[in-house]
């Protein structure tokens, strides 16, 4: 996997809801929240979090949440293309697993 270290700054915006996933990303340092429609925090992560690729696991192409940095720090960005050529690799009972973890997810929202 190839990414690009990316710096990041509090209020940067990294996707917005309905945006088409085209990176994932690896959180290094800093900190970054998600949002709703609503414009309601509805999680945050911190250093060592891959963000950005629940819904690919559910078969969607845009994000449903919207990520923004709070505290300054970098991310490294790939293509999601490489979460896609993974997630055809896994075994079905994999996927069913994987599936059921985004719904967990993706229903806090």
């Amino acid at each position: 996997m190839s990414g690009l270290i990316e710096p990041i700054v509090p209020g940067q915006v990294i996707f917005e809801i309905g945006q088409q996933i085209e990176k994932c990303f690896i959180l290094q340092k800093g900190s970054v929240h998600f949002f709703n429609g609503r414009e309601e925090k509805v999680s945050g992560i911190a250093p060592n979090t891959m963000f950005g690729f629940t819904e690919l696991v559910k078969g969607k192409s845009t994000h449903s949440t919207k990520a923004v940095c709070v505290t300054p720090g970098t991310v490294v960005s790939f293509s999601s293309e490489v979460i896609k050529t993974k997630l055809s690799a896994y075994g079905e009972d994999n996927k069913l697993l994987l599936e059921s973890l985004a719904d967990q997810l993706l229903n806090k929202i």
